[in-house]
């Protein structure tokens, strides 16, 4: 049998059976995928308060569960555990939940006994071990037992990407983000039970700006629950270093201890590649604390992540007169000598990727050997994707690890995409990335992406090709392939059709858990269940979705907030206009909905955007009044159509420069925050009011939109761009929209040609989109090419929606017609309209169908009229 602190299968119940064996009658226990959690009976749970934590390492804890299990019991109050060893390890690596590091008790006290109990436990737990809590104060230096300030009712609210957030109102208005993070944070309005500090006073344990007595810390390059990396300089002599940290106790392994012993890995492979180059030199190793530091030699300023990021992929063919320096080919040239140079001295790397390759002008360096295999000695890890699958299957290491790592890498500087890891499939990387090659360069692709292509492929084709690289050697002819690369799928309107009907059953039972689940709902159209109620509201007609729009609409109306706040993605607008649309299909929402909010004469937008400001109430308003003729909506629409005006423009004047390189779309001209959402509202109102007051500024400001929309238009064809700048939310996705309805209302085909324009601008980037969703990406994108195809019935236009489709099974997982997108189906917005996916179905099913209207709560854009037919002439 494993042993215990491997976490492995045999002792995952062994948790459950000490609970059980201790909580009786008057308690309840509830099961999750991590959390096992007690409720005393009649025992009511706040919303926000202190809360403990302790900590314990994964061979104690048995031993730990046993001994508090009794004082928690007859304490009386609600507290949560890691229900297996498995579970607590995976808190405890730094990866998977870098904040939950160390939490394997969570206790939700009696607020009058925050501090007794915390003391208590602490005496109690004197001198056992457990990795640091980062989010958190310690009660007590020699105890494992820690405190912060945070929400105990998990509400599922998400950020633009779908992130969890938990949002604390304070007694006099104000907010606190109680989402745990790597430092303590604390509200203003509360005073810290143990030191008696308000929220803003100083930490009383604050990193040291000094490390090993001589290193001066003056910048963080990375933060992590593992530890940190720091730039500092020697005081001694003015050199610059860096300085990495390995935490105690944190990613603890059976056989190879804890992250520390990384740091000793690295320090011995350092050693031995002390005259290499491109590579950094050991310089220090020191204790403080518990925890341990490497000191090296400064490779540069960026990692190879940060410099796509800053100055965009790297270019296979560089335009002429740009020289070699920033090519793809220059790239790979200068890795694979170092690579080569390794195998050499018998190092293997294992975990090369772009975070580990740092770029200082012309000079490249590899960096991080902490799972480096040497001298028949390796540290189990890798990189998910950068990894082969032998590696994660924790095969003895071979040279050939680090050359699929290089094409990974390669691949990541020419097209800025990560590789698709989704579920455990660990060949699925290489997979993908051989598609993405044939997709984009053909069954025999030559120059530098046949030598990536060949890296992915067997040991004597992969180290052949390395040399090719290291040599400069890559455009010699090569020996044809005996197999050729795999091709992507061809998404017919049967597949479009296939994927849509089991993407549906995905979300109907994503939904399921969802209503299922203990924790509080978001009810809103961005990430909620209004947003996903309306993508359900398309499928009426197959089994069991009527019943599920049912219940979305019960949980909405029980998940809506006592002080309403009106907004029309996020907030009470977007609701309404679900519970609205459901009532039309016969799904009345519960008894206590008294109908949609309108907001009074004293209300404040947030903003002037299209998410939670003005312009989205606004619009929410106008598509309210379809269902409620009421004068009161259209007086809101009216209000916010003044707010607008004089909240006057946001984004750059007429004329200015555009952001050149690898700039996005200016966000305060998009969809979602700017220009373009407010447009829509000016449109709408003006004609829906006939005011044409409105309808003016709207032809004004359309002008400016469009005059930067076209400048953007040309980037994208010229150079490459960021993916963020084809989205819905901020880029030409979402614009196109705008100049779409602007040219149907005014009757102008030269904004509708513009629109034409921005598609096919687009086009060329498809291959580079990582984001799948409908807010920031490729869903978002392929609406916008279904729109215009819908409009022109062109075949061209429809092959381009397509391609969008290939796109998101090219990041996908699982068979063609039953992809698999999202990695963790519990997670907050995993299922959502905007950021998950409901919005990928709704997709799906427009490109299925050609056609039918998005879920989004907006007015449909009418179709421009018809041009005139030219004038007969008079005989």
């Amino acid at each position: 049998m494993a042993s215990m602190s491997d976490g492995s299968a045999s002792d995952s119940e062994t948790i459950e059976k000490i609970v059980g064996e201790h909580v009786r009658t008057g308690h309840r226990i509830r099961l999750g995928p991590t959390w096992l959690t007690v409720y005393p009976d009649d025992v009511p749970l706040p919303e926000h308060g202190w809360k403990l934590h302790v900590s314990s390492r994964l061979a104690t804890y048995s031993e730990l569960v046993e001994k508090l299990l009794p004082l928690l019991l007859a304490e009386g109050c609600v507290f949560k555990l890691a229900r297996s060893h498995q579970a607590l390890k995976r808190l405890n690596d730094g990866y998977s939940a870098p904040a939950s590091v160390g939490k394997a008790f969570t206790i939700y006290p009696d607020q009058r006994r925050v501090r007794e109990l915390g003391e208590r436990l602490a005496e109690l737990l004197r001198g056992r071990e457990g990795p640091r809590v980062l989010s958190d104060r310690r009660v007590d230096q020699a105890s494992p037992v820690y405190y912060r300030y945070g929400p105990f009712v998990r509400v599922e609210e998400s950020g633009a990407r779908g992130r969890f957030a938990a949002r604390i109102d304070g007694p006099g208005g104000e907010e606190f983000e109680g989402l745990a993070g790597l430092h303590y944070e604390q509200p203003a309005w509360v005073v810290d039970p143990f030191t008696g500090l308000r929220g803003g006073e100083e930490d009383p344990v604050a990193e040291p700006a000094v490390l090993g007595h001589h290193y001066q810390v003056v910048a963080g390059i990375f933060e992590s629950a593992r530890g940190n990396v720091y730039r500092a300089v020697d005081r001694r002599d003015g050199t610059n270093v860096v300085v990495k940290q390995a935490r105690a106790l944190v990613d603890e392994h059976g056989a190879t201890g804890d992250i520390r012993m990384r740091l000793r890995n690295e320090r011995r492979v350092l050693q031995a590649l002390e005259d290499c180059p491109g590579v950094p030199r050991f310089l220090d190793h020191f204790r403080h604390g518990q925890d341990e530091f490497l000191v090296t030699s400064d490779a540069g300023p960026f990692d190879l992540a940060e410099d796509v990021a800053r100055n965009g992929p790297y270019p296979i063919d560089p335009p002429h007169g740009a020289g070699e320096r920033r090519s793809l080919e220059t790239l790979g040239r200068r890795l694979a000598e170092i690579v080569l140079d390794l195998h050499t001295r018998g190092v293997v790397m294992r975990d090369l990727t772009p975070k580990n390759v740092v770029i200082d002008g012309d000079r490249v360096s590899i960096v991080d050997f902490g799972v480096a295999g040497y001298d028949g000695l390796h540290l189990p890890g890798g990189t998910d994707g950068y990894a082969p699958a032998r590696q994660r299957r924790e095969e003895p290491p071979q040279d050939t690890d680090d050359l699929h790592a290089l094409a990974m890498t390669l691949l990541f500087a020419a097209l800025y995409l990560q590789p698709v890891t989704l579920r455990r499939d660990f060949d699925l990387a290489r997979l993908r990335a051989l598609q993405a090659i044939r997709s984009a360069h053909g069954e025999e692709p030559a120059g530098v992406i046949g030598v990536i292509a060949d890296l992915l492929g067997d040991g004597d084709t992969a180290r052949a090709a390395l040399r090719r690289l290291a040599g400069g050697e890559i455009r010699r002819a090569e020996a044809k392939r005996t197999r050729r690369l795999p091709a992507p799928p061809v998404v017919t309107p049967e597949l479009a059709a296939d994927i849509t009907a089991n993407l549906l059953t995905d979300v109907l039972a994503q939904t399921r858990r969802k209503l299922a689940a203990p924790s509080a709902l978001a009810y809103g159209v961005h990430d909620g269940t209004a947003g996903i109620g309306l993508e359900l509201l398309e499928h009426l007609d197959e089994a069991g979705v009527a019943d599920r729009v049912h219940e979305l609409a019960a949980a909405t109306v029980r998940a809506m907030p006592a002080r309403p706040s009106p907004g029309l993605f996020r907030g009470r607008t977007g609701a309404d206009i679900f519970l609205a649309r459901a009532g039309e299909h016969g799904i009345a929402p519960a008894g206590e909905y008294a109908g949609p909010y309108v907001p009074d004469a004293e209300w404040e937008p947030d903003g002037l955007g299209l998410i939670s400001g003005a312009a989205g109430v606004g619009i929410g308003h106008l598509v309210l009044s379809r269902h409620d003729a009421g004068a009161a909506h259209l007086a809101v629409v009216r209000r916010c159509a003044e707010l607008v005006l004089e909240g006057g423009e946001s984004g750059p004047a007429a004329g200015a420069d555009l952001p050149r390189r690898w700039a996005a779309v200016d966000p305060s001209m998009g969809l979602a925050h700017g220009r373009a959402g407010v447009i829509e509202l000016l449109i709408s109102a003006g004609t829906r009011t006939g005011d044409d007051r409105l309808l003016a500024e709207a032809v004004k400001r359309t002008g400016r939109l469009a005059e930067h929309a076209a400048m953007w238009a040309r980037q994208a064809r010229e150079e490459s761009v960021p993916p963020l700048a084809l989205s819905w939310c901020r880029g030409l996705a979402g614009i196109a929209r705008t100049l779409l309805h602007a040219g149907a209302a005014f009757g102008d085909p030269a904004l509708t040609d513009l629109a034409r324009e921005l598609g096919t601008a687009m086009e060329p980037a498809l291959p580079r989109i990582g984001a799948l969703d409908q807010c920031c990406g490729a869903a978002g994108i392929g609406n916008a090419l279904i729109d215009l195809a819908v409009l022109d019935g062109d075949p061209r236009r429809w092959d381009a929606a397509r391609a969008v489709a290939v796109q998101l099974l090219a990041r996908s997982a699982g068979p063609a017609d039953h992809p698999v997108f999202i990695k963790d189906p519990g997670e907050a917005g995993a299922a959502s309209l905007m950021t998950g996916l409901a919005g990928i179905l709704g997709f799906f099913r427009r490109l299925a169908r050609e056609g039918g209207e998005t879920a989004l709560p907006l007015l449909p854009v009418p179709a421009p009229a018809p041009a005139p037919a030219p004038a007969k002439e008079t005989p």
